[in-house]
């Protein structure tokens, strides 16, 4: 059967494994390593830390992805994954492709998991620099007569371009890729530059040399099948998973409209199926909302957990969703010896509040408090101190203009007709409003807690001047 790939951050040892016994946590040096706010979890060797929130984010999103590849009937797929920083988008792409590799109905297929931020320059990526990524990684593992027709498409209808172009590259291909790759990592540079420039002409070709090697790797798929006395049929071809593309050149609008929006519909001609991730702030804008439609392909958005209810349903706590969040951390942590007895349930639901659904912000917040003690117990002081020094990042990046949208958002949950796509892309991008969807055809935001407790949200409107005897 074909084998699977995943091109990710090197990574020495799994989360749970991080610690000598099974998870939870019952020192503060465990729950260190294994509050991680930056590290996914493996579907296979993190099994036990993992938090269902599919039925507090509205349903199994991935899992109608896994659907349509599987019934796809030999057609290419393309699907936008999106959600906020901090979402778990990295652990439910991972489970996916655990999905995948274990159903019966996509077993034969081959499967590549690429992490965009490891192989690629996070602050200039376009079309070019992730054909040469995909051809890289195929390259990398690929039959032998899958890679010879690499070999032979990159010989005779490339490398003399880029020949002609006096760019020199080595005559094996895995050395070519490998240089070509570690040049499209370099800071933008006018070899870099000059390096897409001559590669953009040849993008049709990139695009047909993967095909040709898509076509020998579901003829090696085959064959497997009726070596292994399986019927012949279909194989369910080629599945690449892009992870942390949303990332890319966020501080360049500009160039982010014009990778996602121009020129990524041309991987529709790619026989493959395929998961990107995009910006959330991008699917705001006017153009990024239609992009699903203008690429043939799916957006689907990986909400945060439902801690409160909206205001037209009374604004207050919802019970169900803060016991997800609170089960997700008591994976990890053992809150009762590390907070005490009496204290654990009580900081483990004033983290999930603060936190507002959002994993990442759950974890920093209990990785800050624990590293205020060398002993236990943590103390509830050591949790609002945490909260205060979150809440003091979005303080100091909170511009004041946005403080009367941001009221708005919190009365009305969604976004004031009178508010632009500039304004929407910012207030999600930086997390001051967080998007929910639970189950409802359309979503609804509420403001981060945290920002809800800062003092320009709370002292908004500004007191009047007052003059001399007033």
């Amino acid at each position: 059967m074909p084998q699977n790939s995943t091109t990710s951050a090197v990574r020495t040892v799994w989360v749970s494994k991080r610690i000598p016994h099974p998870p939870p946590a019952v020192t503060l040096d465990e729950a260190i390593k294994l509050c991680d706010p930056s590290s996914p979890l493996d579907p296979e060797h993190d099994e036990k830390l993992i938090q269902d929130l599919n039925p507090q984010r509205g349903g199994d999103r991935l899992l109608r992805v896994i659907r349509n590849i599987q019934r796809s009937g030999g057609m290419s797929t393309l699907h936008y994954i999106s959600g906020h920083i901090g979402s778990g988008k990295t652990t439910e792409l991972l489970r996916m492709k655990r999905r995948l590799e274990t159903d019966p109905k996509s077993a034969d297929a081959s499967i590549f998991f690429l992490d965009a931020d490891l192989m690629l320059d996070r602050f200039d990526v376009d079309l070019e620099d992730i054909l040469v990524a995909l051809w890289g990684a195929v390259e990398q593992r690929a039959g032998e007569a899958t890679r010879k027709i690499l070999a032979e498409v990159w010989k005779e209808q490339i490398a003399a371009s880029l020949k002609d172009a006096q760019i020199s590259l080595p005559d094996k291909l895995g050395e070519v890729l490998g240089k070509l790759l570690g040049d499209i990592k370099l800071p933008t540079s006018d070899w870099k530059k000059k390096l897409r420039a001559n590669l953009t002409p040849l993008v049709h070709v990139l695009i047909l040399g993967l095909n040709k090697a898509f076509h020998a790797m579901n003829q090696q798929a085959a064959e497997d099948l009726r070596t292994n006395g399986m019927p012949a049929e279909e194989p369910s071809g080629v599945i690449f998973l892009i992870d942390n593309l949303e990332k890319m050149s966020q501080g360049n609008r500009e160039r982010v409209n014009h990778l996602f929006i121009e020129r990524m519909g041309a991987l529709r001609q790619l026989n493959a199926h395929l998961v990107v991730t995009v910006p959330l702030y991008l699917c705001q804008s006017t153009e990024g909302a239609n992009l699903g439609r203008s690429h043939g392909a799916e957006t689907i958005v990986l909400p945060m957990c439902k801690v409160r209810s909206r205001q037209a349903d009374g604004g207050t706590d919802h019970e169900a969703g803060l016991e997800a969040m609170i089960s997700l951390m008591q994976k990890r942590i053992n809150f009762s010896v590390l907070f005490g007895e009496e204290r654990g349930d009580v900081v483990a639901r004033t983290v999930a509040r603060y936190s507002g659904g959002c994993i990442r912000d759950a974890l920093r917040l209990l990785n800050l408090a624990i590293n205020e003690h060398d002993e236990p117990p943590v103390t509830m002081d050591s949790i609002e101190r945490a909260a205060a020094t979150i809440r003091g990042d979005y303080e100091r990046g909170l511009p004041e203009k946005y403080v009367p949208v941001l009221k708005e958002i919190a009365r009305i949950n969604r976004f004031p007709e009178s508010c632009d796509d500039n304004t929407k892309q910012e207030l999600l991008r930086n997390l001051y409003v967080l998007e929910y969807q639970n189950g409802d055809p359309l979503p609804w935001y509420g403001v981060h807690p945290l920002v809800e407790q800062c003092s320009k949200y709370k002292l908004y409107p500004p007191r009047a001047p007052q003059g001399p005897g007033v």
